[in-house]
């Protein structure tokens, strides 16, 4: 459904390692404070040399273990970034307070990409909060790519806020709860906790950054341009975190410069729903389970519908909650549900674990407290304080998707567009406020039966690419 089909990538200290170790200057670490967030130790990284270690792990790794992303793409569409003269970049973990879908605080963490200018002066810059996609693994959480320069590749959203950090921008990404340092369970596309926990990333990123003053051991200030991106969940999270932001508590804080959700599952009660039903193969099963135990998770004090045992049959009620503790990357959890990806490939269908009282349930009641009214909830485009209304995006904001999108349906898009449209946000203006949805038009050629390339996954880099660039259009 997401980001990540969750192809497994390897493991390894490859020349990558020896290429960021040789660079002497390119990588460096030093300590900053960083007021209520502490001390935190900052890596200082030549774009260049990401660009040689993301070159070197295309080269040496196989397909699979590249997680289906088209490599290719990125260095067309963001190799020349990453080729800067101007900056270098301080990375350095984040560790901040946020809500919990439990409702409770709870410490999380994430990564911020600073840009430091070769040349001595202190660039103010905007900052531009990237929500990553779908991820069950939680060593590829973004911060721990610290812990792992020698494998870009495993990382390819943190090498996209890299190739933009390197043009000038201050970039931060929120490991969302279950990740990171987080240990417990994850939200998986739950709204209103997810956005909170990007605010809250954002708070602590400004305060580290020194805000538009800067601070004395920041490399750049903040110019109070805020712009907000993600693919796929991390789309579906951009736009959760853009209404969130748009609240009136937020008025003397933030206002959102921009915001480009691309490829978001916003309709879970419709078109989600319809794949959740559908009897088709999917690439990507375990989407269906992750969406289980987040509800049982934010929902379990008011409901058991998401209960593994009254929505999964045996034995996967049992065998598959366990997988998502952060420690199964999520090829081997499809697996677990029983797809094969070699010898002979096996596709199934995500519906497979469901009981047929849980399947019931989905199809026919849409009364209050159903399965169907917690995915109401939880649509991006509706009021989460009233979900028979639409929230209106008083700001520029651009939707990207791939109309053969395989694992996100572009109806998704579609729809919330339209609700958008019909309350009175459709954009008419050059860069003035309200919605557009654009299709991504890259052409893709994917093999049904190939259960690691999807157009989903395909169309990612391309489709950050424009949406970063129509976001940069707006910068001062």
């Amino acid at each position: 459904m997401t980001k990540y089909i969750g192809i497994k990538r390897a493991f390894r200290t490859t020349v990558v390692a020896m290429s960021i170790l040789a660079a002497g200057c390119g990588l460096n670490s030093s300590s900053q404070q960083a007021g209520a967030v502490g001390a935190k130790s900052v890596v200082n990284i030549d774009p260049k040399v990401l660009l040689a270690g993301i070159t070197t792990g295309i080269q040496q790794t196989a397909a699979r273990s590249l997680g289906g992303w088209e490599w290719g793409s990125f260095i067309s569409s963001f190799g020349t970034l990453l080729t800067s003269i101007s900056y270098t970049l301080d990375m350095q973990k984040v560790t901040y307070q946020s809500t919990g879908a439990d409702g409770l605080a709870h410490t999380m963490t994430g990564l911020l990409i600073l840009p430091r200018s070769i040349f001595g002066a202190k660039p103010s810059v905007p900052i531009l909060m990237y929500q990553h996609g779908t991820e069950p693994f939680r060593p590829y959480s973004p911060s721990r790519f610290l812990a792992h320069l020698d494998r870009p590749t495993d990382y390819p959203e943190v090498m996209v806020s890299a190739a933009i950090a390197s043009t000038g921008y201050a970039v931060a990404m929120a490991d969302y709860e279950g990740m990171g340092d987080n240990t417990g369970t994850q939200p998986y596309v739950h709204g209103t906790s997810l956005a909170l926990q990007v605010v809250d990333m954002l708070r602590a990123s400004r305060d580290i950054i020194g805000g538009t003053a800067g601070s004395s051991s920041s490399p750049c200030s903040w110019n109070s341009q805020l712009f907000l991106m993600g693919y796929s969940e991390g789309g579906y999270v951009t736009m959760t975190a853009t209404r969130e932001l748009q609240l009136p508590k937020y008025a003397g804080e933030f206002t959102v410069t921009a915001s480009a959700p691309l490829s978001g599952p916003h309709d879970l009660s419709g078109e989600m729903r319809k794949v959740i039903l559908s009897n088709s193969t999917f690439k990507a099963p375990y989407f269906l389970p992750f969406l289980l135990t987040s509800y049982n998770y934010a929902y379990g004090g008011l409901t058991s519908l998401f209960n593994p045992t009254s929505a999964m049959g045996s034995p996967f009620n049992t065998t598959i909650p366990p997988l998502f503790a952060g420690n199964t990357p999520s090829d081997q959890i499809s697996e677990a549900m029983g797809m094969v990806f070699s010898p002979v490939i096996n596709l199934i269908a995500p519906k497979n674990v469901l009981t047929t009282t849980f399947i019931a349930q989905l199809i026919s009641n849409t009364g209050p407290g159903s399965v169907f009214d917690f995915l109401r909830k939880n649509d991006s485009y509706r009021d989460p304080l009233n979900v028979d209304l639409v929230w209106v995006p008083t700001v520029p904001m651009r939707m990207y998707h791939h109309r053969n999108d395989d694992l996100v349906p572009y109806a998704n898009s579609q729809v919330a567009f339209t609700a958008f449209s019909t309350a009175g946000a459709k954009n008419h203006t050059l860069r003035g406020p309200g919605v557009e949805l654009v299709a991504e038009t890259i052409s893709l050629i994917i093999d049904p039966a190939d259960p690691v390339k999807t157009v989903h996954l395909g169309a990612a880099f391309p489709e950050l690419s424009h949406g970063w660039n129509w976001l940069n259009g707006f910068r001062n």
